[in-house]
């Protein structure tokens, strides 16, 4: 079986629409699908945003699950002018070795180093300070945790991330934080409508924003089944 690791639940919201025979739950903070994927066996578990949670939910679903391999997917930014919203990147310095056969038919994505960090990264600025120290290319805040937590257990990893806000962006760091709970792992629309109409200049990037968001989950989720397809169906 192999687990399909989303941070936020609106990342995994069309790759659980194309699964079947799905029985959700909660184990914890950590929820959960088992459902079937392409004709095999899999597991979708929202890990939640940040370093912390990811890492403690990933604990989890070795607490209680053996998966044979971790696809950890979702949104990430932008460190280089190059990328834009709705690539799909694969981590060079997280994904598995025993992975990379794998990779080598399939389309729609292209090679990237990755940066973990707890910090929204906002501005151009900032993204190119983080390109600088790191060498990456894409930024997100969850992959390195997980990897800690899976990459010992020996078995595969792939991290994936599709761009969400690309270099030149500049996000409404205040907006997206009124707008989500990472505690409770879900949105708070009520919260994200009064901080708008007390911060009336955030709407206009907060829309560019989450306009660009339609088509990075729909590429995300045409390269999972991609991928799915060529994976080990022992896995």
């Amino acid at each position: 079986m192999i687990c399909y690791a989303f941070p936020l639940a609106h990342e995994a919201e069309e790759f659980l629409k194309i699964c079947t025979q799905k029985e959700q739950f909660s184990i914890g903070n950590l929820h959960c699908t088992l459902g079937n994927f392409g004709g095999r066996p899999i597991l979708v578990a929202l890990v939640g945003m940040g370093q912390s949670r990811a890492g403690e939910n990933t604990e989890t679903i070795f607490q209680y699950f053996r998966p044979k391999a971790v696809v950890l997917a979702g949104y990430g930014g932008a460190l280089v002018p190059q990328m834009h919203v709705g690539q799909v990147t694969l981590s060079t310095n997280f994904t598995s070795e025993a992975v990379q056969p794998f990779l080598r038919i399939l389309s729609g994505f292209d090679f990237a180093s990755f940066c973990t960090t707890d910090e929204i990264i906002g501005t151009p600025a900032r993204r190119e300070e983080y390109a600088a120290a790191t060498q990456s290319q894409v930024v997100e805040m969850e992959t390195a945790a997980v990897a800690d937590v899976v990459v010992p257990r020996e078995i595969p990893f792939l991290a994936v991330r599709v761009i969400s806000d690309d270099y030149q962006q500049v996000l409404p760091v205040g907006a997206l934080a009124a707008g989500f709970n990472p505690a409770k792992g879900r949105a708070t629309p009520l919260r994200l409508l009064i901080y708008l109409a007390l911060h009336p200049r955030e709407f206009k990037p907060f829309k560019h924003f989450v306009s660009g968001l339609g088509l990075a989950r729909k590429n995300l989720t045409v390269f999972l089944q991609q991928l799915n397809d060529e994976l080990p169906s022992h896995w």
